[in-house]
């Protein structure tokens, strides 16, 4: 994908810039709508840019939220079209994550460092509500985000004792010791799901394959590999 077609980290700055320069106490910062996209971008209902950007400046999706800013928009649009690429190139998902900084602003990269993730997959969690309720209910699709939810806060929900008990499912068994394993791993889940949803089909043949010998199906009477497979 060219430079042109990409969010790099000095758009990634700038977009970050002009949500917070907004009025708009209800906005999500660059972390949260990245989430959000890439799971409005797994959305089986292929939801349009209009219906889906609303949502980054207003919890109901109000449109009348979205800000006259043109370059914000931009912005968003391009980065949207980037994940839908990755996603549909099954490869090259790059989400955007604002590591957190010790003393010395050298980035945490152990397990405390894991906390840098909750931000995208709380806006991944809100991109789960605009999806079909059978794909977002599914067992399958609950299974495979486990390393997405597993990074969630209990601060992040209106009724903490509820969200512990809806983390704690998503924390049992092996966890990751490092931000890098984790990111892997959050990753791999977007992929999974987009495997659940839109999984590969093989390619079916309409018709029998000619067998060499076989008389060509030009109708040329001479066998397969005289005629038309010699094209081949």
């Amino acid at each position: 994908m060219s430079k042109e077609n990409c969010l790099d980290s000095d758009l990634i700055e700038e977009l970050q810039g002009l949500l917070e320069g907004l009025d708009n106490d209800d906005v999500m910062d660059t972390g949260v709508m990245d989430g959000f996209l890439t799971a409005a971008a797994l959305n089986p209902e292929h939801p349009s840019s209009a219906s889906v950007f609303p949502y980054i400046f207003n919890i109901d999706g109000d449109p009348i939220a979205l800000p006259e800013n043109d370059r914000i928009l931009e912005l968003l649009e391009l980065r949207f079209k980037e994940i839908k690429a990755a996603l549909a190139a099954r490869g090259g998902l790059d989400p955007v994550i604002f590591p957190l900084l010790d003393e010395n602003d050298e980035v945490i990269t152990d397990e405390e460092g894991i906390e840098a993730l909750e931000p995208w997959s709380t806006g991944f969690l809100s991109g789960i509500q605009l999806w079909p309720e059978d794909v977002a209910t599914s067992e399958e699709i609950a299974f495979a985000i486990t390393p997405i939810m597993r990074n969630l806060s209990p601060e992040s929900f209106e009724d903490a004792e509820e969200a512990k008990a809806f983390i704690a499912r998503y924390r049992e068994g092996k966890q990751p010791k490092n931000l890098e394993d984790a990111l892997y791993e959050l990753v791999k889940a977007v992929f999974d799901v987009k495997q659940l949803i839109d999984p590969n089909k093989p390619i079916v043949r309409e018709t029998p394959r000619v067998g060499r010998n076989d008389p060509c199906p030009c109708g040329s009477g001479k066998k397969y590999k005289q005629c038309c497979g010699k094209k081949a």
